[in-house]
């Protein structure tokens, strides 16, 4: 998600508010005060877009002693992640003083304590830079790099945006930084399960060792720099049902498509959220998803806006009046940067606002309905089986299979198979305790095929990738689905130790396996499966 503010260009209102006293002035006084300030609203203009750079040099032409230029100063500082610099030049008083400066402070302050002494990896190749809080996530850099080279391709073709480098990414220890990083509240952050923020210009994404199942590490930064191109594109003028539409809709276009993609789309979620309510306006979200009182709301709202860019940007054509123009979305990128409102972009570039966009939208994804599975918690039904019991019979067998005991794993895994619980994870786990027993045959029963998943899980992939090894299928076949397991839960010692066992002698990519598997095994967690 992004963090950073809807609404008008940064800096509008703000480097405006003194233009009234131009009126007392001489006209050459005039003059060149209004060129100053229209010089510092370039180079607000150019934080927001990232080019550093150009803000550096037009406020190396100001007197920082001004507190206009100060501010301005502490935002570039933030941007640079040089939360200290940035503490010095906001904390003056006379820049306090200037309205939003007290949150940006605070966020500094927290911000310079959060990133002491971190470790800063340049990735040339992929010209990106890396701040580690950490040093143990190291290994996850070459991952980034490959992500955000891909990332960068896609966001010029589909959106119009060409992205300045080095992108800068941070990488923190866990969600109390993340917080201290973007000003998020740390339980807003908890609530939603929000890991990363694109804010300063750059992408803050929380550490894959914090959660035991990691996440979709590459897919979560692709997001983000979505996030960034947005702010990019539209000088951070776009709403945030088309900031967040667009970042789902991207998150993915790096990769080929997986089935899971499509298993729970989100137009279905959309339907079944909003004919129970659960859903909002489009223009009703509210500052931000990672802000909505519950992970249940934030996942329809993600739906819906993802469904109605789909829509809009002729994903969906041939559907009843859905538009079929690819570059829909990267004109209404620049309408929005042209400082146009919401219905005068979208009727700029397709003619209707909207309004009446969302008039045809409704209908067409009301008939898109369909049964979701149980735990996603929108259906009515109820899953089967004693949830409690079920629960503490999987940990049990994660237990010991974790200490090389899968016969009793077995015990009390194999019944969970029959509950028709409709859980990645259950068949993981219930396939691996099979596989360990010696019955690769019940292993690949109860893993199933990838076209059944409802969602890709790094530990699904990665048992996936053990069981085509031990049933002799080709080498490749298991280093892809290890390599699937490490895009999703990149620490897992299963996977990042499967991906280096399989990698093909003398590929760069099996020194970057290596040492993922080196940092894996020295996470912290016990190595479930493994003797």
């Amino acid at each position: 998600m992004s963090a950073s503010r809807r609404g008008a260009p940064r800096g509008r209102g703000l480097l405006f508010a003194a233009a009234t006293a131009l009126l007392a002035l001489s006209p050459h006084a005039e003059r060149s005060a209004r060129a100053s300030i229209d010089s510092l609203v370039d180079a607000d203009r150019a934080i927001t877009a990232m080019e550093v750079d150009k803000a550096r040099s037009i406020l190396a032409s100001h007197d920082a002693r001004k507190p206009k230029v100060a501010m301005l100063l502490g935002k570039l500082a933030m941007e640079l992640g040089d939360c200290d610099a940035a503490v010095a030049h906001l904390s003056r008083e006379d820049v306090q003083a200037l309205p939003d400066v007290g949150p940006l402070l605070n966020i500094a302050r927290t911000c310079a304590r959060a990133m002491a002494a971190t470790v800063v990896v340049d990735d040339p190749v992929h010209a990106v830079r890396v701040r580690l809080q950490d040093d143990a996530d190291r290994a996850i850099v070459p991952l980034i790099g490959d992500v955000i080279e891909k990332q960068r391709a896609v966001l010029e073709r589909d959106l119009g945006v060409k992205m300045p480098t080095p992108t800068r990414v941070d990488v923190v220890a866990d969600q109390f930084s993340l917080a201290a990083m973007t000003g998020l509240p740390h339980k807003a952050a908890q609530t939603t399960g929000t890991v990363a923020i694109a804010k300063f210009g750059r992408v803050i994404v929380v550490s894959p060792r914090a959660p035991e199942l990691g996440f979709a590490l590459k897919d979560t930064i692709a997001h983000e720099y979505t996030h960034l191109a947005l702010t990019r594109g539209t000088l951070d003028g776009a709403p945030l049902w088309l900031q967040e539409g667009v970042a789902k809709r991207e998150e993915t276009r790096w990769r080929a498509s997986t089935a899971a993609d499509e298993a729970l789309s989100a137009d279905a979620i959309a339907a079944a959220g909003l004919a129970k309510g659960v859903g909002r306006p489009l223009d009703g979200i509210g500052p931000s998803v990672a802000l909505l009182p519950s992970a249940r709301e934030a996942m329809v709202v993600y739906a819906e806006v993802t469904s109605f860019v789909r829509f809009l940007a002729g994903d969906r054509a041939g559907a009843a009046g859905a538009p079929s123009d690819p570059t829909m979305l990267a004109r209404l990128l620049a309408a929005y940067a042209d400082g146009l409102d919401t219905d005068a972009a979208l009727r700029k570039v397709s003619g209707k606002t909207l309004h009446e966009w969302n008039a045809i939208w409704r209908p067409w994804v009301a008939g898109q309905a369909r049964p979701l599975p149980p735990s996603i918690g929108l259906d009515d039904r109820k899953p089967a089986g004693d949830h409690g019991k079920s629960a503490r019979a999987l940990r049990l067998g994660e237990l010991l299979l974790g200490r090389g005991h899968p016969k009793a794993a077995r015990v009390e895994l194999d019944p969970l198979a029959s509950l028709g619980l409709e859980d990645v994870l259950v068949g993981a786990r219930v396939a691996l305790a099979r596989l360990r027993a010696g019955d690769v045959a019940g292993a690949k029963a109860a893993l199933g095929s990838p076209g059944k998943l409802i969602a890709d899980l790094g530990v699904w992939w990665a048992t996936r990738g053990e069981v085509l090894a031990a049933s002799g299928a080709p080498a490749a076949e298991s280093f892809a689905a290890f390599g699937t397991a490490v895009d999703h839960d990149p620490l897992s010692e299963q996977a990042a130790c499967g991906w280096a066992s399989t990698a093909p002698a003398g590929d760069p990519i099996a020194s970057v396996a290596r040492d993922l598997c080196d940092a894996a095994r020295h996470r912290g967690l016990p190595p479930v499966g493994r003797d």
